[in-house]
């Protein structure tokens, strides 16, 4: 009698566990919670080692979208890829809308690879059928006993509440597109139509303010450019990048050894010519042959000398001084060293860090009309939300690569605040303002531009 009395509590039990569970998934308020709910809690009325739930997707495939006892599955792992395949292929089959133990029967033969590599232990197949007979999911128990007629009668309840819930939620998230519906049966009205038809007319002839955006830097306004005196091979730095630097203050040098020699060799050539020239001319009161050699001596005398200046001269400029107070800029001294440079090569340039300016790429594509004195606003990339003032000042007629490689119109515009100029090398997006035309114009001249091009007019 009390063996009786047990398995009816068991059944009760299991019956009360059945619909707690059947609840649960009823109150689950988001489509990720029942999905959980479904994975995990199924446990309580059924064992199982895992349990796999998958979701059709809109294009027909099937793909696992939760596993129970992992928080986040590696979907994109070869057992899942196999797996993907394997519930593709079943779910176009007659059985595929019912519960049914999968088996490598099941499939042909070219899946018999698919099938060894996933090695799944007694698959149960468990579809979820919404109410226009669609399957929107399912679920795949694995474990190694085999399942019996009770559970899976079970599992037939209990699937047919989860796939209504899930149906119940799916539905709940598209509802906002029926309240956008019953908001829009206004425009069901004819003269509510024909009014903002011509509403939206009106408004296309509205002027505004033509408008461009383009990448932008900050740059020196008048800058210094240093470039060797002579040529030759730079051979140290006194400066760092971007270090202040005072006039008359040391910048580089130059390898003065060919100049060193050659003034050496010139001084010594001027000693021997004067020596001459003054042994001549001594020689000239009595011999008239060193008499007529005079003038060329002398003549010999001047350029020797002016060989000894050229080469003192270039000693001295073998050092190169600021000009004036500034910035150096230029790259890693490093880049330079022992490399050789031509008279007028840039080297450093020296700026102004208060005198500074925009300078503006802008794309062919992009281009606008803009008179003199355009109004620029930048925004700097470290400070995006205060933007800057400044004004158009120079616009480049030819085209030229950008250091993006855009074929681009270079563009200067100077600050307006001379008191809060950004540092030079920060980098910036300029929006320029242009002519004022007409928002249609303004909304579309890129697509009748592309239009234009595309059709040759």
């Amino acid at each position: 009698m009390s063996e009786k009395n047990n398995q009816s509590e068991e059944i009760v039990r299991s019956f009360l566990s059945l619909l707690r569970l059947e609840k649960s998934a009823r109150q689950a308020r988001k489509l990720d919670e029942l999905q959980f709910i479904i994975a995990n809690e199924t446990r309580h009325i059924l064992f199982y080692e895992q349990a796999t739930l998958w979701v059709t997707t809109t294009t027909g495939k099937n793909r696992v979208r939760v596993v129970s006892g992992i928080s986040h599955p590696d979907t994109s792992s070869p057992y899942f890829q196999h797996l993907h395949q394997l519930l593709d292929a079943f779910a176009l089959t007659e059985e595929a809308k019912l519960i049914v133990e999968l088996k490598k029967e099941n499939f042909s033969s070219q899946f018999s690879i698919t099938w060894d590599e996933t090695a799944l232990q007694n698959p149960l197949w468990c579809p979820f059928i919404n109410s226009k007979g669609y399957m929107i999911g399912g679920l795949m128990f694995t474990r190694e006993s085999e399942w019996n007629q009770a559970e899976i009668s079970q599992l037939q309840f209990l699937v047919d509440a989860y796939a209504h819930a899930w149906g119940a939620l799916e539905k709940r998230n598209i509802s906002w597109r029926n309240r956008l519906n019953r908001s829009l049966k206004i425009l069901h009205n004819r003269t509510i139509r024909i009014s903002i038809a011509l509403a939206i007319v009106a408004l296309m002839f509205l002027p505004v303010s033509q408008s461009v955006i383009a990448p932008a830097e900050v740059v020196p306004s008048n800058p210094h450019i240093i470039s060797p005196p002579v040529d030759g091979i730079v051979k140290e730095f006194y400066v760092q990048p971007n270090e202040a630097v005072e006039k008359g203050q040391r910048l580089f040098s130059l390898e003065d050894r060919d100049i060193r020699n050659n003034f050496i060799i010139a001084k010594k050539a001027l000693a021997v010519t004067k020596a001459n020239y003054k042994s001549t001319v001594q020689k000239s009161f009595t011999d008239p042959e060193s008499k007529a050699r005079v003038p060329v001596l002398k003549s010999l005398l001047e350029q020797k000398e002016a060989e000894v200046a050229y080469s003192s001269d270039l000693l001295k400029r073998i050092v190169i001084l600021a000009p004036e107070d500034g910035i150096a800029i230029f790259s890693d001294h490093n880049d330079w060293l022992g490399r050789p440079v031509l008279v007028g090569e840039k080297i450093i340039t020296l700026a102004n860090p208060t005198a500074t300016e925009l300078q503006i790429w802008l794309p062919v594509d992009n281009a606008i009309n803009m008179e003199a004195d355009a109004r620029v606003r930048s925004f700097l990339n470290v400070n995006p939300t205060h933007p800057l003032e400044a004004v158009l000042r120079q616009f480049s007629f030819e085209a030229q690569a950008s250091p993006d490689e855009i074929l681009s119109f270079q563009l200067r515009a100077s600050f307006t605040d001379k008191t809060a100029g950004p540092r030079i090398g920060l980098k910036a997006t300029a929006k320029l303002y242009g002519d004022r035309v007409t928002l249609f114009y303004y909304i579309f001249r890129r697509p009748m531009a592309g239009v234009r091009r595309f059709l040759g007019w």
